[in-house]
């Protein structure tokens, strides 16, 4: 999922939060909302946006064929890298350092 899209799906969820945050919260004597209705709903936002913002674990590449090209770039740098490791996307080189599979 791109950056682009990620933070509009966190907008449009925050946008719903909201609105039910706030067509649930009773309204005060002066007809505002008070400094903790504003504080939860304010919360509430930001832990919507973070967690849209941070999308989860492991990226995936989904082709428009429908196939998973993560799961294949993974098979190619086994394949390649006897000492690949697929949760840092790494290898050991012949130079001892780690280097980034870029099958």
């Amino acid at each position: 999922m791109s950056i682009k899209r990620t933070f509009v799906s966190g907008l449009v969820a925050a946008a719903v939060a909201a609105s039910a945050v706030l067509g649930s919260v009773e309204q005060s004597a002066a007809g505002k909302l008070s400094h903790n209705e504003k504080a939860a709903l304010l919360g509430i936002t930001g832990l919507i946006i973070g967690a849209a913002i941070a999308g989860g674990g492991s990226p995936v590449h989904h082709d428009y064929y429908g196939g998973n090209s993560w799961e294949r770039h993974v098979q190619r740098c086994y394949a390649r890298y006897r000492s690949y490791d697929h949760r840092t996307d790494t290898y050991v080189g012949y130079d001892g350092y780690e280097h980034r599979c870029r099958l």
